[in-house]
């Protein structure tokens, strides 16, 4: 009995099923390298990519949160979860669990300039969105000490009328000369430029955006900046300690519970946080 003849080997079935696993594997792998080469872009590129934008594009807003330079403390919402509180505490409450800031609020902003001649940032300034409220109370969690910035930043007080972009003073409490009233912000096309604008409230709750004026196109312009998620900034003043429903204390001290256990994260209640204050105490039993 004669053998059939063999199957040439680009008609057998393996063939094809190495062919459309390369295939897929080479369309992976140009994606991943087109990705990096986008990681890479020149500064022009990034520009032509944003054109179609406007003359200044944000392409970033991020919170800043403790130890690096952010918040004295947080307020959680009266409703949040407890559970995932007392087992860990954010590494950003603020992002990961609805807190709002305690006397101050950090924020950086990337800005990118689309046009050949350099956008310009001449003025910066919160605008609220309603009158400020009394500070929140909910759950509270100091923090013991404060980063220390490294970069320039802009403070305002958003409590205050009118409130301006002041140059920051490390040893003042108010900051220091209206930034814009002898500077500007220069954006060349397609560079990434960052602005750490951090804004401070004494005894009360606001919430505002800011509002970006540059020169761009021969002419004057105004854009909105906002929280991610089109959201307005938010910062809220410290209130009296007895109204915090609960407030969390440093594990540095080494607290134990009234039973003399120990906790993940201890948590008492506000009365008690302000006895242990006024005892001069690190731990309230």
């Amino acid at each position: 009995m004669s053998q059939p003849a063999p199957v040439a080997w680009w008609k057998r079935p393996v063939t094809w099923l190495l062919t459309i696993v390369l295939g897929a594997v080479g369309t992976w792998l140009g994606a991943v390298v087109l990705g990096m080469m986008n990681e890479w872009k020149p500064a022009n590129e990034l520009a032509e990519q944003l054109a179609g934008r406007g003359p200044l594009v944000v392409l970033d807003v991020t919170h800043v949160p403790y130890p690096q330079e952010g918040a004295l403390g947080y307020v959680y919402p009266a409703g949040a979860d407890l559970a995932r509180l007392d087992a860990a505490r954010p590494k950003d409450p603020t992002v990961e669990a609805g807190a709002v800031d305690i006397e101050r609020s950090t924020w950086e902003i990337t800005l990118v300039g689309t046009r050949e001649e350099a956008v310009e940032a001449v003025d910066l300034r919160p605008v609220l969105v309603e009158p400020c409220r009394p500070p929140l109370t909910g759950i509270r969690e100091p923090n013991e000490s404060q980063g220390d910035s490294q970069k320039i930043v802009l403070v305002t007080h958003v409590d205050r009328p009118n409130p301006r972009m002041l140059v920051e003073e490390p040893d003042g409490q108010d900051g220091g000369d209206p930034f814009f009233a002898t500077h500007k912000i220069t954006l060349p096309r397609g560079e990434k430029n960052v602005i750490q604008v951090r804004a401070l409230s004494a005894k009360q709750h606001c919430r505002w955006r800011l509002e970006l004026d540059y020169l761009a196109d021969g002419r004057r312009q105004t854009m909105v900046v906002s929280a991610p998620g089109d959201k307005p900034f938010e910062v809220t003043g410290r209130a009296d300690e007895t109204a915090y429903s609960s407030v969390y204390l440093s594990p540095i001290h080494d607290c134990r519970a009234k039973d003399g256990s120990k906790a993940a994260r201890l948590r008492i209640t506000g009365a008690e946080y302000a006895q242990m204050l006024r005892d001069k105490r690190t731990c309230p039993y």
